[in-house]
């Protein structure tokens, strides 16, 4: 059993909410959600990978299986009109990831194997979708919040 419940998989911002409540009381205290935007905002690359994962790790297992790597792809991928069933094209993706990512071949993604993949290649920090913001959007946000155009109560 996977442990996946009816509700999974989230939504990719209940994801990124997930990943900011470390207690997982459903509320985000204003502790937490410090600490999450710096990680988001000015994190090192340890700690983005850690934030990423959690993201993924959608049942909070510890590892990144194959199907929510499948759920994650399939939601994240431009559908396209050919006659080819997409879920197969997914699956081989899958295969792909794992080959290149699954370093102690247990076929799922443990924190250690995702860490070391990240280091290798850092574009695959995003393999699974955007769970961060980009370039463009970070350094606004950080302008507008050190010019004062955003109101921190």
């Amino acid at each position: 059993s996977s442990g996946i419940n009816a509700e999974w998989p989230l939504r990719p911002g209940d994801r990124v909410f997930r990943a900011f409540d470390k207690d997982m009381d459903s509320f985000l205290s204003q502790d937490e959600w410090v600490l999450g935007l710096s990680v988001f905002l000015r994190g090192t690359l340890e700690e983005r990978v850690g934030y990423c994962f959690v993201v993924y790790d959608m049942n909070s297992d510890g590892y990144i299986s194959r199907e929510e790597m499948f759920q994650m792809l399939k939601n994240s991928m431009v559908k396209q009109t050919t006659e080819e069933d997409p879920d197969e094209g997914i699956k081989d993706i899958v295969e792909l990831v794992l080959k290149k990512m699954d370093h102690d071949h247990d076929n799922r993604l443990s924190m250690d194997d995702f860490m070391k993949s990240v280091k290798e290649e850092d574009l695959l920090l995003e393999a699974f979708g955007p769970c961060l913001p980009n370039n463009k959007s970070r350094d606004q946000f950080l302008a507008d919040l050190e010019s004062g155009n955003v109101e921190v109560d």
